[in-house]
């Protein structure tokens, strides 16, 4: 192969190379866009509430992309917000599960990891299986 062929070859690789990184890295920054903006996250209801209702005022096509512009940024802060608490909320729960299990029997302690593992493995919001909503307190007889 000639030295000419051989150059367009390596920077016909590059290029490859290039563009799969930069696709990487895009795909990878709307991943967590997308995840920023869960509503599972706490306040995005929040947001959902204000959404609605500005969605029933009428506005100008101006105050209507203002407004949507606000409540963006404020996500996106919200979501800024979370992404550098979140370490240290796990913490301060994972801490709180030890406490609590320090107090408890063994067997209520197994009874315990039971529920929060089937709890904390559902979404925020969804209901389980006997109706109740998980943050709500458990019914009585899993006291």
């Amino acid at each position: 192969m000639s030295p000419g062929k051989l150059s367009l070859v390596v920077l016909a690789t590059l290029v490859i190379f290039a563009t799969g990184v930069v696709t990487g890295g895009l795909l990878v920054s709307r991943t967590r866009q997308v995840q920023a903006g869960h509503p599972t996250q706490p306040f995005w209801s929040r947001f959902e509430v204000t959404r609605r209702a500005v969605s029933q005022l009428q506005l100008s096509p101006e105050q209507r992309t203002r407004i949507d512009d606000i409540i963006r940024d404020n996500q996106e802060l919200i979501a800024d917000y979370f992404r550098i608490l979140e370490p240290d909320v796990q913490q301060v729960f994972h801490k709180m599960r030890e406490r609590i299990g320090e107090e408890l029997t063994p067997e209520q302690r197994g009874r315990f990891e039971e529920l929060a593992r089937r709890r904390f493995l559902k979404s925020p919001g969804q209901q389980s299986r006997d109706g109740h909503h998980p943050s709500m307190n458990p019914p009585a007889d899993e006291r």
